[in-house]
């Protein structure tokens, strides 16, 4: 009886554990080792390399050793050359299903690839950048192109761009038609063009960000190579070139080959014309064009003589100020600016054109009798109506070369010298006067900067004073008593870094910055051979960016596809281990000779 019961009991516990067991067929073990293994390619269909694969509803299956997911197919997986339409994809079982939607051209080499989009579906292993090759013809072309591209300002590697080779040399066809073989580039901006044949091809690369494999100049960039390229390296198993690399093996993947460099840009707008005219002051407009270089043959208020106006560019020519400058003039709140310039027509010729734009100043809210009661109260005086306020920027870093900058709203009409002073302050308190010199900014007339001419020394302290009325504009607004003052740094762990440059021809602009290039800490415009110096530095890893600043206007200008024309050379200075990342220890003067014509060769 006992053993009955004892057998019962057993049988009892064994149904509820099956019974568990099955209700829980969809929960994984707990612990356990964690699974690693990337899925494995049992078997593909029809085979990799596949010839006189059919034009029409031909489709591709990939058997894995488990279940798998496609991690972003539409994003991820692409055909080469691409189609009107993306290969259409499905998981069933273990195995991923690829068809094209679009008939595929006859006589053509394809390559479909899947990128990083293949991860197992438990832990989310990934297979690897899977490429499979076919062909609608009786052979497959086997040669290949490698390069990498780079943000053209910043050498950055551009990820995910589309490299695209076009056997029409026509301008229309970065535009408008499909490109004959493409790739994209990985995180190290690396890319790699397969099973293209031995033909002349245009180079192009863009940020596809719309995904239809054709370049859009209003939201993406661009990079081009200059000349016809004919493939002539036959690809090979062993190859560093084809080889997987880890995307955390950066030693791996820096060292494989590159035959072409391109650098992405953003093209200016190609169609001229105003993207708007406002009023930004009682007696100043502002008008702003698409594109640079903006050509206007006239540009006045109706009603006032243009002998009363004064007109002011930016550098880009991009957008113009003008000023009334005739302060007898009643201005009204209301004004009809006139704009003649060359505009893009509907044939994309640059043609004469008059636009009007109505103007209407809005004038600040007067104070009500409560706030100007407690600005009484509180002992606020109420700005005066000829109040020139004006910005004076002081940074210690650029101190030395730059002096101290002054922003003014409107243009000067006079400055008073003797009312102008720039003082020292020594550590233990002695105070005199600097030597400067004024330094009027070659675009901007309402921009100077005061200069020391004296010797700068760290730890001091450095006032600029303008006493009331120093300055007056063309309205004649005067400034209120002002000053600033910069102290110097006097700390021993700061460090200094001296480039002794050579092999100067024509125009650079030297910048410092930190290693991903988007803040600039000092910057040099120059055009002969010098020593540059970058003072009151703290520990750490900076850039040096040099531009070959063709024109020589101080700026980085962009490029032009349909001129041909690259943008502005932009290089790195490296040290002797070929490394762009300079590492700056405290308490130390760095000094580094730059040869521009080897950088620049």
């Amino acid at each position: 009886m006992k053993r009955d019961t004892i057998i019962a009991t057993a049988v009892i516990a064994l149904t509820f554990a099956f019974c568990i067991s099955c209700a829980n067929t969809t929960t994984p073990p707990m612990g356990g080792i964690k699974d690693t293994i990337p899925p494995q390619l049992l078997k593909v269909l029809p085979d990799s390399g596949r010839v006189n694969f059919p034009l029409k509803e031909g489709s591709i299956e990939l058997k894995f050793d488990e279940y798998v997911v496609l991690n972003e197919p539409l994003k991820n997986i692409y055909l080469s050359p691409p189609q009107s339409k993306s290969p259409e994809t499905k998981i069933r079982g273990k195995s991923i299903i690829v068809s094209f939607p679009s008939n595929l051209d006859s006589a053509t080499t394809y390559t479909l690839n899947f990128s990083r989009s293949i991860v197992d579906n438990n832990e989310g292993n990934l297979f690897g950048a899977y490429v499979y090759p076919f062909s609608t013809g009786s052979f497959i072309d086997s040669l290949m192109c490698s390069g990498t591209i780079y943000h053209s300002q910043s050498l950055l590697p551009v990820v995910n761009a589309t490299i695209a080779f076009y056997k029409d040399h026509s301008d229309s066809s970065l535009f408008n038609t499909l490109p004959s073989s493409i790739a994209r580039s990985d995180k190290f901006g690396y890319f790699l063009v397969r099973n293209v044949s031995n033909v002349p091809y245009r180079v192009f690369a863009f940020t596809d960000n719309n995904n239809n494999n054709k370049y859009d100049p209003e939201s993406e960039e661009v990079a081009f190579l200059d000349t016809l390229l004919t493939p002539v390296n036959i690809m090979r198993a062993d190859l560093k070139e084809l080889i997987q690399v880890d995307e955390k093996d950066t030693l791996t993947a820096m060292s494989r080959p590159s035959e072409l460099n391109l650098y992405i840009f953003k093209e200016d707008p190609a169609k001229q014309f105003i993207r708007e005219a406002k009023r930004l002051q009682h007696r100043m407009a502002y008008v702003k064009f698409s594109t640079p270089q903006a050509e206007v043959l006239s540009a006045k208020f109706k009603g006032i003589d243009s002998a009363s106006l004064l007109k002011e560019f930016n550098i880009r020519r991009d957008s113009l100020v003008i000023w009334i400058k005739d302060t007898s003039l009643v201005v009204s709140d209301s004004l009809t600016l006139e704009v003649e310039y060359m505009k893009t027509d509907s044939l994309n010729n640059l043609t004469p054109f008059t636009e009007d734009f109505r103007l209407v100043y809005t004038r600040p809210k007067r104070d009500t009798q409560r706030e100007m009661r407690n600005r009484a109260e509180t002992g606020v005086k109420e700005k005066r109506a000829d109040l020139l306020d004006f910005e004076m920027i002081a940074d210690p870093t650029l101190f030395e070369a730059e002096g101290i900058k002054l922003i003014f709203p409107s243009p000067l009409a006079h400055l008073l010298l003797d009312s102008l002073k720039l003082e020292y302050k020594a550590p233990r308190g002695e105070i005199g006067n600097m030597k400067y010199t004024i330094v009027s900014d070659s675009i901007y007339s309402r921009i100077m900067s005061i200069v020391p001419t004296d010797r700068i020394l760290p730890g001091y302290e450095y006032t600029l004073r303008a006493t009331t009325a120093t300055f007056k504009d063309i309205y004649k607004q005067t400034n209120d008593s002002s000053f600033v003052t910069v102290k110097l740094p006097n700390d021993d762990a700061l460090s200094k870094l001296i480039l002794d440059i050579k092999g100067t021809e024509g125009s650079y602009i030297v910048d410092l910055t930190n290693i991903t290039r988007d803040k600039v800490f000092r910057s040099y415009k120059i055009n002969k051979d010098t020593k540059l110096e970058f003072p009151y530095l703290q520990k750490g890893e900076y850039s040096i960016r040099i531009t070959q600043d063709i024109n020589g206007n101080g700026i980085i200008d962009t490029g032009n596809v349909l001129l041909k024309r690259q943008p502005e050379k932009v290089r790195l200075y490296s040290l002797s281990d070929g490394a762009t990342i300079i590492s700056i220890p405290e308490s130390v003067e760095l000094l580094q000779s730059v040869d521009l014509k080897s950088i620049f060769k």
